[in-house]
């Protein structure tokens, strides 16, 4: 059975149950700064177990993409080692949320690996907590598990907590037996047979949510939940294995089409290659829907793990032989896999394909850098080990594994520091658990929760109206200000970058209240802003009436902002998407994916694309519609942004459709016109543009326009004139500094002649001039001039500026005898100066009242 049709036979069996199919969330965690990455198809309802927010049906299965690499969930360096470790996987999941419990959860998980799927009964062993009973009563009773195939684990193992306090329960783990041809001599079994690992594979795991534990006193305790609910994760890959009498998840068809490809790029053989083959077909897995859930590979937190993935994947490539860039080449043997499931990462394949090539590109220029340095490194050794702390920045830096560089050492009959590499290696994960560790910044919500759980969600009704009469239900104080949430509001609360909306609050005629800003601390559920609400009274009516020249200059930036993406694939190409985004009344501002610069000629052209569509008037239509209907029309949605099964769509037709919840025009001609102020770098991988839209773009071309005349006036000719006598000043300019500095070094040189008069001897040939600058001198350049006239001389020159000495001691190339940074730093230590440089020459800064005693110090060393 091919793994597509365990993942359709999955959900089809658990919707048929009752259950809701939703989709996988991204592989970004999405409001949970707990995770660097989805790791368990619970983590995107988490709101739901522990009752922060309301499921439309208590019962849901998912198919959810999950990464273990980095922070503490990290199996990086065991992949393509063993059986069943990897970067990306699939965890098959059906979820209660205060609906069925143990009886069900257990009948669905037995009904669906013996009947759906045909699994020998005989082969599945089961574990329950050591204090749940209950759970192996059902399993004996009501799916005739034998009690010799249930065992009693502890903690450790059979049960889970999502935290210090909230939901935890008792787990139900399932096993299947790979038979005694699979098995750990070294296991100990004497107390439980699933002890060895090897034979005994954990296939499905059911989390009973029975209890709460929560802080009192100081203390934590532990309260029966109300409504317990079921969490439950099977591996796809585990399940396949099994499925297809494989012992090896590698073997499954989720991973052979990528090996099979790639024993058709290297002409060699699998059987003869597992583990690099291995590597390779998870890595390219795992790099693919990572850059097409919006990673992207950079030197810190997601992007850092990504870069790793990517090099260790060439580096395997390289140890088969392939000196080429290849690993986008295996891109649609992914889409094989993995397409039809997730079909928003395959829209998202051109941008997974420019950035594989291009950090491939890369490394592989690394590489043969770190090769180099290696060698030299080699070269300087005084004994027969490489420090293990060198051999870990080669690993980090260069992406060589620790193996590759012992076998160049082993070439040359050295040795390896391997316990200085490991205590490095543990330094860096330390580092990198601290870096991923993202929970201290989490704002408390509880408060919004509460609301949202007594009052339910706001009625929004700001597309239609900008003023609407409504109830207060809530008034909480935040900070210094009001947090005032209502029954139904006009206002935008702000969401999808755009800013969220201000105003007033009107009782009768009178303004009672403003309101300076609207957020939506969680889904759904507006809150206002206020410093004034104090005399606002619960349960009482009230006019609400947003500032209506403010949404209409950020609807207008809102709409612009639409414009430019599409405008940016049209020029750029189809790998840009969005990766962030700011608008408000005054300007716009748009993040991007894009490896390079933007030009200036492809600014202009953008920016030229957007004005036509200004001008073209064209309607903006907004509809609601299912997001199947949107994805056939090819709707732009955003990175790692979760939708339901009803989505907003915003369409300028033939030009751009994308999902939107935003405020926006209804033609393009009232934007009036588009200008770009700024191209700039983000990160790495992401570009930047900030532009300004209507009454900002006017005023920003009604300035430059001011400035171009005050420069005609200025130079006294107009036009295009201007930027050639311009250009004719500059270069009169240039040569004029050229002539200056030409000069001041012919006069330089001309007073050296007396500043470096009578040297004193030192030793043998040589000679030494200590010499007083005069101020604003060039003293590198005196350096130079007295080495020229004294080839074996050795030069202390000081030069004062202001509250500011500087010092140069410099001596000629080759003279072992003098180290002139090691004779400056043992001056400026005594002294309190600054500074460093090399054998021949070295530079720094002291106060002028301290140039005696460098001197004096400096004498000391020489004389």
């Amino acid at each position: 059975m091919k793994s597509s049709e365990i993942r359709s036979k999955f959900t089809e069996f658990f919707v048929s149950k009752g259950h809701e199919k939703l989709e996988s969330s991204s592989l970004i965690p999405q409001n949970d700064p707990t995770l660097l990455f989805a790791n368990a198809g619970m983590n995107q309802f988490k709101d739901y177990f522990t009752g922060a927010s309301t499921p439309n049906n208590r019962k849901a299965v998912t198919v959810q993409k999950c990464v273990r690499a980095g922070g503490k969930h990290n199996d990086l360096e065991n992949v393509g080692f063993t059986a069943r470790h990897h970067t990306f996987f699939e965890m098959l999941g059906n979820f209660s949320f205060g609906d069925y419990f143990k009886k069900e959860a257990i009948s669905f998980a037995w009904e669906f690996l013996t009947k759906e799927l045909g699994i020998d009964k005989s082969k599945l062993y089961v574990t329950v907590h050591t204090s749940d009973q209950e759970a192996a009563d059902i399993w004996h009773n009501q799916e005739n598990v034998p009690r010799e195939n249930i065992f009693f684990l502890g903690d450790k193992d059979n049960f889970w907590e999502m935290g210090e306090v909230g939901p935890c329960g008792p787990c139900s783990e399932i096993f299947y037996d790979h038979g005694p041809e699979n098995t750990d001599p070294n296991a100990d079994i004497s107390d439980c047979i699933l002890n060895d690992e090897v034979r005994y594979v954990e296939i499905w795991n059911l989390v009973f949510m029975q209890f709460e534990k929560y802080k009192e006193d100081g203390k934590i305790k532990r309260r029966d939940l109300p409504k317990p609910s079921v969490d439950t994760g099977a591996g796809l890959e585990r399940v396949a294995a099994a499925m297809t009498g494989n012992y090896n998840n590698y073997e499954t068809s989720l991973f052979q089409p990528i090996i099979k490809e790639i024993e058709k790029l290297t002409g060699k053989k699998y059987k003869e290659n597992l583990a690099y083959m291995r590597v390779i077909a998870d890595h390219i897995r795992a790099s693919t829907m990572l850059i097409t859930d919006g990673v992207i590979p950079s030197n810190e937190g997601r992007g850092y793990v990504l870069r790793r993935i990517i090099r260790r994947a060439t580096r395997q490539l390289e140890e088969l032989g392939l000196n080429e860039v290849t690993l986008y080449k295996l891109i649609p043997k992914v889409w094989e896999i993995l397409g039809d499931e997730y079909p928003e990462n395959k829209r998202n394949s051109s941008l997974a394909e420019k950035y594989l090539k291009l950090e491939e590109e890369n490394f592989r220029r690394t590489l043969s850098t770190g090769l180099e340095l290696l060698n030299k490194e080699i070269a300087k050794l005084k004994t027969d080990t490489l420090p293990g702390e060198l051999a870990f920045k080669f690993y980090d830096t260069y992406g060589f594994p620790m193996d590759l560089t012992e076998v160049i050492l082993r070439e040359k009959n050295l040795k390896l520091d391997i316990a200085g590499f490991e205590k490095s290696m543990e330094e860096q994960k330390e580092r990198s658990r601290k870096a991923s560790d993202f929970s201290a910044a989490e704002d408390n919500q509880k408060i919004f929760h509460d609301i949202k759980k007594k009052h339910g969600v706001t009625e929004f009704l700001g597309y239609q109206s900008l003023t609407h009469k409504a109830k207060l239900l809530s008034k909480e104080k935040v900070g210094d200000h009001f947090a005032l949430t209502f029954d139904k509001t006009p206002f935008y609360a702000e969401s999808g970058g755009q800013s969220g909306d201000s105003g007033e609050i009107l009782g009768g005629d009178s303004i009672l209240a403003s309101i300076i800003d609207t957020q939506k601390p969680v889904d759904d559920l507006f809150v206002h802003y206020s410093k004034d609400a104090d005399a606002l009274k619960i349960d009482h009516e009230y006019v609400l009436k947003v500032n209506g020249h403010r949404r209409d200059l950020t609807t207008r930036n809102h709409t612009a902002t639409h414009l430019l993406q599409s405008a940016l694939i049209e020029v750029l190409g189809d790998h840009i998407k969005q990766a962030g985004s700011a608008v408000d009344q005054e300007r716009l501002r748009f993040d991007f994916t894009h490896p390079e610069s933007v030009k200036k000629s492809e600014l202009r052209r953008i920016e030229q694309i957007v004005n036509e569509q200004i001008l073209k008037g064209s309607d903006v239509n907004a509809e609601v519609m299912s997001k199947e209907k949107a994805m056939q029309k090819g709707a732009m949605a955003l990175f790692g942004e979760k939708y339901g099964n009803e989505v907003r769509v915003i369409d300028v037709p033939g030009f751009s459709v994308e999902f939107c919840g935003g405020t926006h025009v209804k033609n393009t001609s009232e934007i009036g016109l588009f200008s770009i102020t700024s191209e700039s770098s983000l990160a790495a991988g992401i570009r930047r543009i900030e532009a300004v839209a209507s009454n900002g773009a006017f005023e920003r071309v009604s300035t430059r326009m001011q400035i171009l005349e005050e420069i005609e006036n200025k130079f006294k000719v107009k036009g295009e004139e201007v930027l050639t006598r311009a250009d004719q000043y500059i270069k009169d300019i240039r040569e004029k500094q050229k002539e200056i500095t030409e000069l001041k070094e012919k006069l330089q040189s001309q007073a050296s002649g007396d500043l470096f008069s009578n040297p004193e001897t030192l030793k043998g040939e040589m000679v030494f001039k200590s010499v007083n600058a005069p101020e604003g001198s060039d003293v590198r350049k005196l350096g130079d001039l007295f080495i020229d006239k004294n080839p074996k001389g050795v030069v202390l020159i000081t030069a004062v500026k202001g509250d500011k000495a500087s010092v140069l001691l410099k001596t000629f190339k080759g003279n072992k005898e003098i180290n002139c940074s090691n004779i400056l730093k043992s001056a400026f230590d005594a002294v309190g100066g600054r500074g460093g440089g090399k054998p021949d020459m070295a530079q720094g800064s002291v106060t002028p009242d301290k140039l005696g005693d460098v001197e004096t110090k400096i004498r000391e060393s020489l004389f």
